[in-house]
This record gives C-alpha cells, structure tokens and sequence, in this order.
C-alpha cells in the first residue's frame, strides 16, 4: 500500500475517532481528554473501538 493511502487511512481514522471523542467529552473536553489519556474508551465501547482503529492505522503509516 502506498505511503500516501496509508496517510489518508490514519487521517480518516484519526478524524472519526476525534468525532467520537468529542461526542462523548464534549468539543471543549475533546483535546484534552485525548492528551491526557482518557480518550481511549473502555473495552467493548464504541471509542475504544475508533481509537484502535486509530492506532492500527497510525502505526501502519508509521511503519513505513
């Protein structure tokens, strides 16, 4: 897969999860909650789902 789909992936990804996120914290919480860890959402809840999604695609990119 290309550097550049790989980059599109990660950012799509980066963007759903940050929607979630910002759903669940509200949009003033958002960025916090993401920088201070508590974004990750609890097993089997729809943000832990999008967030390793997230990393799955992040460290794919990062890989190349």
């Amino acid at each position: 897969m290309s550097k550049l789909r790989l980059l599109q992936e990660s950012t799509a990804a980066d963007k759903a999860w940050m929607a979630e996120v910002g759903a669940v914290f509200g949009e003033r919480e958002a960025g916090l909650a993401r920088f201070q860890g508590r974004a990750n959402g609890e097993p089997g809840s729809r943000l832990r789902e999008l967030y390793d999604c997230y990393v799955k695609a992040r460290d794919a990119y990062g890989a190349q």
